[in-house]
């Protein structure tokens, strides 16, 4: 038995290969990136603001201090120097005045006394006037810039706190005065080293005073002034309030510095001066007189400084902002993009796109994850085809089995319908085994001795046509 079977031309479609099916990149990718972006630049920017910050916070702190330091310490050495300067003045005054005690009267006669006087008020101009009283208190010599010159009166001042704490102390100062209202003047007592050589009592002219506090300055509006022992005003750059009699002890650097014996505590170097205007001060005590010398600068004008290092801060500050968000937003593009390109690839290749390769030229850890993306897809792509492959060749092994058995079962089926029948069974056969075969027709011959006969044929008219 031949049995002849002829293909189709066109065969059965391929098994399809799988279908991509990668993620659609919506609004919810776009969520995801917007707030990798916003957050990137938004710690960014917080870090390089809170590192200028807390810089720039620092440095005015420390600024502020150091600033500070240094103007109460420069006030602090004007003070000192001015007060030196006062009491190195009076000390002059008293050096001078010793000349006139250091002989009993028994010793020199008034003409010579009167003589001694004149060339003190000639080598001292500060002493205006002069007056030598006897060890029993009786004035016998006055010589006068202002007035006649006086000889033996004999002004009884033995009561006198002139010469009373002129003979205890050896030394008195008296309280300041203004004579006619215009120049302040002092008086000055001093003592013989010998009981019998009496006291000789100056009135000392302290224009000089004026002088100095006038000469020392301090910034623009800062300026210093002389407080006596009973925190009245002697010297101060304003003279109509030295002429008032102005009284100072109310004031807490002026309390402070009295009770602290002419220093003022860094604690109270800020305080407010007589018109209510916020100072900063420092104090030094002139001694041996119990005054004490202030400098004092308006708070305003001490920080002015300070307040514009603050104003270039702030400026910094924006600027260094604004860079840091377009610093920001250019290092996050580049820092979220290859995020994005990783995200995006790992999606696609989880949608069954084995074939999708991740191109990311970073030279970081982002590069080599992406590396290992491709591998896993090109192991994942072979997989997968090596599966198809073994899927298809299975099924068609099945499909063929199938088909055989079918064949089988419908043939024996026409055995069982028609015993005895050949006919039948041939064309079952051949309708089978042209259907396994996917031929177009097929023929079914028998060998009768050296020839062929037909027995079956299928789909023959159909090929004719």
């Amino acid at each position: 038995m031949t049995l002849s079977l002829h293909p189709d031309t066109s065969q059965g479609p391929a098994v399809a290969g799988a279908s991509v099916s990668g993620m659609a990149a919506g609004s919810a990718q776009t969520r995801i990136r917007s707030r990798l972006f916003t957050k990137y630049v938004a710690l960014f920017v917080a870090v390089v603001a809170i590192a200028l910050l807390s810089n720039g916070i620092f440095e005015v702190i420390f600024y502020y201090r150091e600033h500070k330091a240094a103007l109460i310490r420069i006030q602090q050495e004007q003070a000192e120097a001015a007060a030196a300067k006062i009491s190195q003045f009076i000390k002059e005054i008293e050096s001078q005045l010793g000349w006139t005690t250091q002989l009993p009267w028994s010793a020199a006669s008034l003409e010579n006394r009167r003589f001694d006087a004149l060339r003190l008020l000639r080598q001292v101009p500060a002493i205006t006037e002069l007056a030598q009283i006897d060890s029993t208190g009786h004035e016998r010599l006055r010589v006068s810039r202002l007035a006649m010159d006086v000889v033996d009166s004999g002004l009884d001042l033995s009561q006198d706190p002139k010469f009373t704490e002129a003979v205890a102390h050896k030394v008195y100062y008296g309280p300041v005065y203004f004579r006619r209202e215009s120049e302040p003047y002092m008086t000055l007592a001093l003592a013989g080293t010998r009981k019998d050589a009496g006291v000789s009592i100056a009135e000392v002219n302290l224009k000089l005073i004026w002088d100095v506090v006038s000469q020392i300055k301090v910034g623009e509006h800062g300026h210093a002034y002389v407080i006596g022992a009973r925190g009245r005003l002697i010297a101060h750059p304003d003279i109509s309030l030295v002429l008032r009699n102005t009284d100072m002890s109310k004031l807490p650097q002026v309390m402070m510095a009295e009770a602290n014996g002419g220093v003022i505590p860094q604690s109270l170097e800020n305080a407010k001066n007589i018109q209510g205007q916020e100072v900063l001060t420092a104090a030094a005590p002139i001694l041996p007189l119990r005054w004490t010398m202030f400098v004092e600068l308006p708070v305003e004008e001490a920080y002015a400084s300070l307040y514009a290092a603050l104003q270039r801060l702030t400026i910094v500050l924006l600027a260094a902002s604004i860079f840091a968000v377009l610093a920001g937003i250019f290092l996050a593009r580049r820092m979220v993009g290859p995020i994005q390109a990783l995200r995006a690839g790992a999606e696609r290749i989880g949608g069954g796109d084995f074939a999708q390769r991740i191109a990311i030229k970073t030279g970081d850890e982002l590069e080599g994850l992406a590396n290992q993306f491709n591998d896993m897809g090109a192991r994942l792509q072979e997989s997968y085809a090596d599966l198809e492959n073994k899927v298809e060749s299975r099924t068609a092994e099945l499909s063929e089995s199938l088909q055989q058995q079918t064949a089988t079962s419908e043939v024996l089926q026409v055995i069982s319908t028609s015993p005895g029948q050949l006919e039948p069974v041939f064309r079952i056969m051949l309708e089978n085994a042209t259907r396994i075969c996917q031929a177009e027709f097929g023929s079914l011959f028998l060998r009768d001795g050296d020839k062929f006969r037909i027995s079956a044929m299928h789909g023959v008219q159909s090929a004719v046509k």
